[in-house]
């Protein structure tokens, strides 16, 4: 029987222990790259829009501003509408809860101790509005991802000059190809996300207004803006409607409910596919797949970004391949 020696050059050893290195450092820093990724997909988005402002002879840092002022009014009147709702609407509920109760017999077991159990929704208003002040909390990490993303823009335009500077001319071509298109698609994507937004929005609103339930208009904005949070956002929205439906009365509570599933299952299965492949090409079990498998390993930021990471390892992959 013959021996193969196996012999491990010098170069070897240094190339994997850098690699490891690389992979060991990337992870503690996962965070700060998951941040910069964010930015630069949010750079990609609003990129061409502060194009489109510039041609007014906008300057290019004011059209930066009143990108940001949008979308935080956005913000700042879904939370408005939000909070203000879900307080005085969950307050009513517990107090005419119990009274409506009564008038049923639930599977042999005395309403009046199922109303009693319920006190402890009293906490729910004061508690989920702590919870809403203490994710806006963190103020830092919000400030330094506008602030990355403004510099990104700003500097968007010298990308070209920083690949043919820092990379052969063979590889700058490549590098100049890659922003290209990954600013097209993420436009793309973005646009897709914008008008699935409103389309979901009008649903909801058209919906919510049919069957008599109160806020209509404001829950249909609300609807709109969770859209950007896959399954979860849906799930918060029909739980704030049936609150809401639920002082009006239990049918209109239930209703409430089933419109919202009903909407999130179009959602999921037919209006989310069938936008990111007319936008982007993306077949529609890939697209289902995707925010399934993004959602599975980092909760509801894999779920958002699952589609744009996609998107990047693709274009990567169809420009270094040539």
């Amino acid at each position: 029987m013959t021996i193969q020696k196996v012999e491990i050059s010098q170069k070897t050893i240094i190339f994997l222990t850098i690699f490891l290195l690389l992979l060991f450092v990337s992870w503690q820093l996962r965070s700060l790259i998951l941040l910069f990724f964010l930015c630069f997909i949010f750079m990609e988005a609003l990129n061409p829009a502060v194009i489109f402002l510039q041609k007014f002879k906008i300057p290019k840092v004011l059209a930066i501003i009143i990108l940001y002022i949008i979308i935080w009014s956005g913000i700042s009147f879904s939370l408005a509408g939000a909070i203000p709702i879900i307080v005085t609407e969950t307050t009513n509920l517990i107090k005419i809860l119990p009274s409506t109760l009564d008038k049923f017999t639930l599977m042999g077991v005395n309403p009046i101790d199922i109303s009693s159990q319920l006190k402890l929704l009293e906490n729910i208003p004061g508690s989920f509005a702590t919870t809403v002040l203490s994710v806006f909390s963190n103020l830092i990490s919000v400030f330094a991802f506008f602030v990355i993303t403004f510099y990104l823009l700003l500097e968007r335009k010298n990308f070209e000059k920083y690949a043919i500077k820092f990379f052969n001319q063979k590889d700058s071509v490549k590098v100049i190809e890659i922003l290209k298109l990954l600013e097209l698609r993420l436009g793309r994507w973005v646009s897709g996300q914008f008008f699935l937004m409103i389309l979901i929005g009008i649903l909801s609103y058209v919906g919510y207004l049919t069957i008599g339930l109160n806020y209509a208009l404001p829950l249909g904005i609300i609807a709109g803006f969770l859209e950007m949070v896959p399954n979860i956002g849906p799930v918060v929205t029909s739980i704030l409607a049936g609150l809401v439906g639920l002082t009006v009365s239990p049918t209109v509570g239930l209703i409430a409910v089933g419109w919202g599933v009903i909407v999130q299952q179009l959602e999921n299965n037919f209006i989310v596919p069938k936008i990111m492949k007319d936008n982007l090409g993306i077949n529609p079990l890939v697209t289902i797949f995707l925010i399934a498998i993004g959602g599975s390993l980092a909760g509801v930021i894999g779920a958002i970004i699952a589609i744009p990471l996609f998107l990047t390892a693709s274009i990567f992959y169809q420009v270094l391949k040539k």
